[in-house]
């Protein structure tokens, strides 16, 4: 339990931070899925892009997600319950790729991919958890300054 706490309090601190590493990280593969298609399934699946198309229709979502995932940052005091939406695309992301990782020439790529979409929302379900017991307790008035809790927690 201590380990959890612990955790907690650091994804907490370092929460802006995750986010927008998170939000890089789509716009980043959105680009190079785009931009370099074939060097990316050569790389990343050791065989030719069959349907270039709809590989670079997935760097454009990529893309787009990325910047939907920065958005909290605008204001995360107040934007905190945008991570839910965010959790939720990570979630159903980690679902589509393992259900469709046999159809791949490199499935155990789509598995690490997977894996680590699964980790970024664990880490925001935590960061958002966080957020949301010290928006509750500077409502509640538990909290000295109202924006204290939130600023502790960001």
């Amino acid at each position: 339990m201590i380990f959890f706490s612990n955790m907690q309090s650091k994804v907490a601190k370092f929460g802006p931070l995750l986010i927008f590493l998170i939000g890089l990280h789509s716009i980043a593969l959105g680009i190079v899925i785009y931009f370099y298609t074939d060097f990316f399934y050569q790389k990343f699946f050791s065989a030719p892009a069959e349907n270039i198309f709809f590989v670079r229709q997935s760097g454009v979502f990529l893309f787009l997600a990325g910047f939907f995932y920065l958005y909290p940052l605008v204001d995360l005091k107040r934007l905190y319950n945008f991570l839910l939406l965010i959790i939720l695309s990570k979630f159903i992301a980690v679902l589509f790729l393992l259900s469709n990782a046999k159809f791949t020439p490199a499935p155990s790529m789509i598995y690490l991919a997977a894996f680590f979409d699964g980790l970024m929302a664990v880490v925001l379900v935590s960061l958002y958890f966080r957020l949301r017991t010290n928006q509750a307790l500077a409502k509640k008035g538990i909290l000295a300054n109202e924006g204290a809790a939130i600023k502790d927690a960001v």
